[in-house]
């Protein structure tokens, strides 16, 4: 089954990612997962088994990033499943796209963000490549998406951490709002 990836409801899309966010920075990883299954469902459109799959990989990725977080990430084991998430993708997309690249981009900009404590050009411009190689768009197009949703980035703080402002999750959702909706505008 071909889906057409451009197509997909952003708001919807944005309130979970938002509630992903959120599970996530509040350690609730079990919720976290079926988060991520109805994302990419919702998103993408495609059948339970390729769902699956994909949160599979999208999750062994970024838990293992994760994980490796203070002892030295495995650059090579986390894009090879980074890979295998944008090649299920691609092969079920009505327009293909260069899923390697997709999946170096997506690494890339996880780098910058975990070096960024706030926003900042570089963060913008590697969230904006990476969907500019998924939806076969110039990034320049994608600045307004970019922008929100970095913004969104910088805010969340993780449980347990000694912050001296709990996470605005409200604003977070407004800003990831915005950035989906922006996205959708721009790759129609």
């Amino acid at each position: 089954m071909k889906t057409d990836i451009a197509q997909f409801d952003p708001t919807n899309v944005a309130k979970i990612d938002a509630a992903m966010w959120r599970s996530y920075y509040n350690h609730q990883f079990y919720k976290l997962f079926w988060q991520l299954l109805t994302l990419i469902k919702a998103q993408l459109g495609l059948s339970w088994l390729v769902t699956i799959r994909l949160a599979y990989y999208s999750a062994w990725a970024a838990a293992d990033y994760r994980i490796r977080k203070h002892t030295g990430v495995n650059h090579s084991r986390v894009l090879a499943n980074l890979t295998k998430f944008y090649e299920l993708i691609s092969r079920h997309s009505v327009k293909r796209f260069d899923y390697k690249r997709a999946a170096e981009l997506e690494l890339a900009w996880w780098d910058v963000h975990r070096s960024s404590t706030t926003n900042n050009k570089v963060l913008e411009q590697s969230l904006a490549n990476n969907m500019a190689a998924i939806y076969n768009v110039a990034p320049e197009k994608l600045a307004d998406y970019a922008h929100y949703r970095a913004e969104a980035m910088i805010l969340p703080r993780h449980e347990g951490d000694d912050q001296p402002v709990a996470t605005d999750w409200d604003n977070v959702e407004s800003l990831l709002i915005k950035a989906w909706a922006s996205l959708y505008s721009a790759i129609q």
